[in-house]
């Protein structure tokens, strides 16, 4: 079982104790999460810087945000239709091994990418594949990370190191968006992919120096298709985290689309080309970071579901503002707020799922929390629809209302949220 895997006995190795303003950074005295955190932050580096300089070049492409919505939601389905797959597998196999083999393969498909954008034979199609491809690597990466966390700290650190790994993912959302804008307009787009190669393949090595597990949550005495659906029906049973999911989906269907839109606000609305991409990109970064270090902050908070609403209903507020202003500056600001708000709600949210799971499904659990987030490449894709027939702003501020009001009704209907 999971549980048994985790050094609960002795406890995990740790290399200290913090006091003060050091208590946000906790969860670094275990020495195994610590190369953990490491790894996240190269692979998110590579991830985000991903993301990023693929948008910019679909749309110098195709100039189509209907592109750069067709291209996300390939990725966003692929994620969908195996993360409950990749939670099976997590259950069943060495989590961090697993992690290895998918950094190792996203590496190398960015090598793929990045060859053909050097020759010149690079098309759109390439890049669709790329994405689908992509979507099936994180879908059995990402269950195992997510799932990974409480086998490598002790339970009252849970929220402190899931916040902590947001701020991983955060921090490389600050410089390496920055970096990836400057590569391109200088050293050119396939410069950018050559950078996310190496960031993948450091990852890849910080990974294996994390410590392996003695064995799988379950026991692979069953098929898959029945841990599968063993794990449908524990979700089903408990109403909070079906609450909880719920939560995830909607402000991931209509709220985080401006992430893979944010190429058409930069080059039409904005006008500050592939440079103020990077550092539109890297405000929501910096906002996610704080965000981060704020919730991480709080240690075991005990409100975490008031918590969790007020920030889903400011993710939706500051939406629609960033969607009103025509001043680069001023949407700068707006965007830091909104990565502190989402931020915290998706910490939140992450923390809830993981300690209201058993060991034994918790991979399981993360993989349909892992699948959510296909949803934000059809979302792209609806709002990318919108973009192309009416206006790119007025997609996005739908979005964040329907954000503000599904928040709303959930605060009402799902009065166990404010209890949590």
């Amino acid at each position: 079982m999971a549980g048994e895997n985790k050094p609960q006995d002795e406890g995990p190795q740790v290399s200290g104790t913090s006091r003060g303003w050091l208590a946000t950074f906790d969860s670094l005295q275990v020495v195994g999460y610590r190369w953990f955190w490491f790894s996240l932050l190269s692979s998110m580096a590579a991830l985000n810087m991903q993301f990023l300089v693929r948008g910019w070049l679909v749309y110098e492409l195709t100039g189509s945000p209907r592109a750069l919505g067709l291209v996300a939601a390939a990725m966003g389905i692929a994620l969908m239709l195996f993360a409950p797959l990749g939670g099976v597998v997590a259950d069943r196999v060495d989590k961090r091994n697993l992690m290895v083999a998918a950094q190792s393969a996203g590496g190398l498909l960015a090598l793929v990418i990045a060859i053909l954008v050097s020759t010149g034979a690079i098309m759109l199609w390439h890049l669709v594949v790329a994405s689908v491809l992509s979507g099936i690597i994180w879908a059995f990466s990402l269950p195992a990370r997510q799932a990974i966390i409480p086998e490598l700290v002790e339970k009252h650190r849970i929220m402190n190191a899931v916040a902590i790994s947001s701020g991983a993912m955060h921090l490389s959302r600050v410089v390496f968006p920055a970096l990836g804008g400057l590569l391109m307009s200088t050293l050119g787009v396939a410069c950018a992919y050559y950078v996310v190669v190496v960031c993948y393949m450091a990852g890849v090595a910080l990974l294996l120096r994390v410590p392996a597990a003695s064995g799988a949550a379950v026991e692979a005495n069953a098929s898959m298709g029945f841990h599968l659906a063993e794990g449908i029906r524990y979700i089903r049973r408990s109403p909070i985290l079906v609450a909880l999911l719920l939560m995830t989906v909607v402000p991931i269907l209509f709220g985080m689309p401006y992430q893979m839109l944010m190429p058409v606000f930069a080059e039409d609305v904005l006008d500050v080309g592939a440079r103020g991409l990077g550092f539109l990109m890297a405000a929501v970064g910096l906002g996610a970071l704080a965000g981060s270090l704020l919730v991480a902050s709080l240690g075991d908070f005990r409100h975490k579901g008031l918590l969790l609403l007020g920030s889903a209903l400011l993710f939706g507020v500051t939406l629609i503002l960033f969607t009103q202003s025509a001043n680069f500056y001023l949407s700068l600001l707006i965007l830091l707020c909104v990565g502190v708000v989402n931020t915290a709600y998706l910490s939140v949210n992450n923390t809830l799922l993981q300690t209201n799971a058993e060991d034994q499904v918790r991979g399981r659990v993360m993989s349909i929390y892992v699948m959510t987030f296909g949803l934000n490449g059809v979302g792209v894709l609806l709002v990318g629809e919108l973009a192309e027939h009416l206006d790119v702003s007025l997609g996005v501020a739908i979005g964040g209302g329907l954000v503000l009001l599904f928040t709303l009704a959930m605060a009402l209907w799902r009065p166990i949220l404010r209890k949590l």
